[in-house]
């Protein structure tokens, strides 16, 4: 990985569980055998052994100021769009980052949503070179049971859900459409 990767969440959850979301402390990620996994099954330079001193959340006091915090980042070009109809939450970012241990309080972050969201196969998020091309995945999370989970097995854009990562695709689509206008507006 040598270029910031996109990352892009959507799940079900009600427009209270939401709130109450973002409103709670971050909490602070356990290292288990899930995380262990997925760890190993990475490729990257200088790897070393996922500890618990490695496995860590943002620094933020609510789970709030981490969507506040990449929003205002305006290098990341980061979304928060909540879907009421459909309640549905997509989250994400357009440049996120290029480095595992980067990545980690993110996936600490977005795994903290298992307890409020809807159980939906459609919950599921994914963080891979949406700019630069190729089928690397660099991680893909889904929820099942009430878990969400790292998957270990997904290492190429053929290992998840075609069906998703077609939606994915056509909402960063969307969404870079939108922040280019914007972009443009403010030149003007």
């Amino acid at each position: 990985m040598s270029e910031l990767s996109s990352l892009y969440c959507k799940v079900k959850i009600t427009k209270p569980q939401l709130e109450k979301f973002l409103n709670s402390s971050l909490e602070e990620p356990e290292l288990n055998k899930n995380w262990t996994e997925w760890w190993n099954s990475r490729k990257m330079y200088s790897k070393m052994e996922l500890t618990p001193e490695l496995l860590r959340a943002y620094n933020d006091d609510i789970n709030k100021e981490v969507i506040d915090g990449w929003i205002d980042y305006p290098e990341a070009m980061a979304f928060s769009d909540y879907d009421e109809a459909a309640e549905v939450w997509h989250w994400g970012m357009m440049f996120f980052s290029q480095n595992f241990t980067e990545m980690i309080p993110m996936f600490a972050f977005i795994i903290s949503l298992e307890k409020y969201v809807i159980e939906s196969t459609e919950n599921q998020v994914i963080v891979f070179p949406f700019f630069w091309g190729g089928n690397a995945v660099h991680a893909y999370i889904y929820f099942e049971d009430g878990k969400a989970i790292l998957s270990p097995k997904a290492q190429t854009l053929k290992d998840v859900d075609p069906n998703f990562i077609e939606q994915t695709k056509d909402f960063l689509n969307k969404k870079w459409g939108q922040m280019a206008k914007e972009m443009d507006y403010n030149l003007d």
